[in-house]
């Protein structure tokens, strides 16, 4: 993650000291819409969760959800957040400190779910982190994706994502059938941001 310094984890660490520019305060609205035309199977699995917004409103919504970030400060803010839930919804969202560009190593999993997470890796980590969904999805499990597809003229961003790119990783070959690549918008605190959303899924087993 060579955008973000030598040491990633402390410029992610030292943003959550604060309140994060993508944290808009519930789900990116694009990826709403996506689970309205393409409904989430369970369980379901927030890779890069952040604070929480997503994990959140999915288990609102009746799901149950596993939140995972790199980043403790992010974690204790998701718990924290978690404990609005009413108490019949509270059990259905749990948060950990972890890896998730390793989403095999949570289990099996009926969605994952991904908010501005692939975006901060470059094209040979993202392929292996396909290999590592295509592990930890059930058959016709799906993976939903919103990334930024600009590259903005900035220090600690993330990159550009195209559809090619999606295309090619989320490929019949390799088990996938692409449901969705559309053009969205990636909300965030200073502006939106031209992004790219996805649904993709299994069509047989790792």
């Amino acid at each position: 993650m060579p955008r973000f310094g030598a040491d990633p984890h402390k410029f992610f660490e030292s943003v959550y000291e604060g309140t994060a520019p993508w944290d808009i305060g519930g789900p990116q609205p694009a990826l709403v819409q996506l689970f309205a035309q393409y409904p989430l199977r369970e369980p379901v699995l927030d890779v890069g969760s952040g604070s929480g917004d997503l994990s959140i409103w999915i288990g609102a919504q009746g799901h149950k959800v596993l939140g995972v970030d790199f980043v403790s400060a992010a974690v204790s803010q998701s718990q924290e957040r978690a404990r609005s839930l009413p108490p019949d919804l509270v059990n259905n969202v749990a948060f950990r400190v972890g890896d998730a560009l390793r989403p095999s190593v949570f289990g099996r999993f009926g969605s994952i779910v991904d908010t501005g997470f692939y975006h901060l890796f470059d094209a040979d980590e993202c392929a292996r982190f396909v290999a590592q969904l295509a592990a930890a999805l059930e058959p016709a499990g799906r993976y939903y994706l919103l990334a930024f597809a600009v590259d903005l003229p900035a220090a600690d961003m993330p990159r550009e994502v195209t559809e090619a790119e999606l295309r090619e990783h989320f490929n019949a070959h390799d088990g996938w059938r692409i449901l969705a690549v559309e053009p969205a918008e990636f909300e965030s605190r200073v502006g939106n941001i031209p992004s790219i959303c996805g649904c993709f899924e299994r069509t047989r087993g790792a």
